[in-house]
């Protein structure tokens, strides 16, 4: 009997273009891309060209992409900048984010003395916008908004562009989970004002062990 694979929420599998790719360039691109030899070279070129690919499918800047291992490493790195770097000492996210977020806004109460707001959820498990501004507005306190596009559990999808919005108007940095939505829509972050958004090449047929970070060159980071 052939086995049918329905759990592409949790991984997929890479594609046979994806492979070959791969298998060309560790076969035939092993430089160290920070040599300035002919080896190096060729190998910044590779990573340049994918830097470019999906710096062109958000419609962001190149030297706004930011190669990581997965989402976590990226969730952890803009949570963990924005507060050491960037001053934030209140983010406001949802119960039910993602571990990667949660985890790392808990350790980060913990170590620097922050403030942690979560948004009331309705029925559906969808954050309130009417409570999420409240708390946008409560004090004058450097704030970052944490809420994922889509529930890895449940499917919710965010209001993103509203989110992003609200944010904007008062003065917040936003960062969204995007791990499980961004190979599966098409994006504009000239359009959508959001900070930060991250990735795992492994949810669209990539593999694991590779993501990136979208960081917005006048975010700070």
């Amino acid at each position: 009997m052939e086995n049918i694979y329905l759990d592409n929420a949790a991984t997929t599998q890479i594609r046979e273009e994806v492979i070959q790719s791969m298998q060309d360039e560790l076969s035939g691109n092993y430089g160290n891309p920070s040599s300035t030899h002919a080896f190096g070279r060729t190998a910044k070129t590779a990573v340049e060209t994918a830097r470019k690919t999906i710096a062109t499918h958000l419609n962001a800047h190149p030297s706004e992409i930011v190669f990581t291992s997965g989402g976590t490493e990226a969730d952890n790195m803009i949570l963990r900048s924005a507060v050491r770097d960037l001053g934030v000492n209140t983010i406001i996210t949802s119960k039910i984010e993602h571990h990667a977020v949660l985890h790392t806004s808990e350790e980060l109460v913990k170590e620097f003395g922050i403030v942690l707001e979560f948004v009331d959820l309705d029925a559906q498990g969808s954050p309130k916008l009417s409570h999420l501004e409240a708390l946008l507005q409560k004090d004058r306190s450097k704030k970052l908004v944490t809420l994922m596009h889509v529930n890895n559990e449940i499917g919710n999808l965010l209001p993103i562009d509203e989110v992003a919005i609200l944010c904007k108007e008062n003065n917040a940095l936003f960062h969204s989970d995007t791990v499980q939505s961004i190979g599966h829509f098409a994006w504009d972050v000239e359009k959508t004002p959001i900070d930060f958004m991250v990735a795992s090449a492994h949810k669209f047929h990539g593999p694991k062990g590779i993501g990136f970070a979208f960081i917005r060159r006048n975010s700070g980071l």
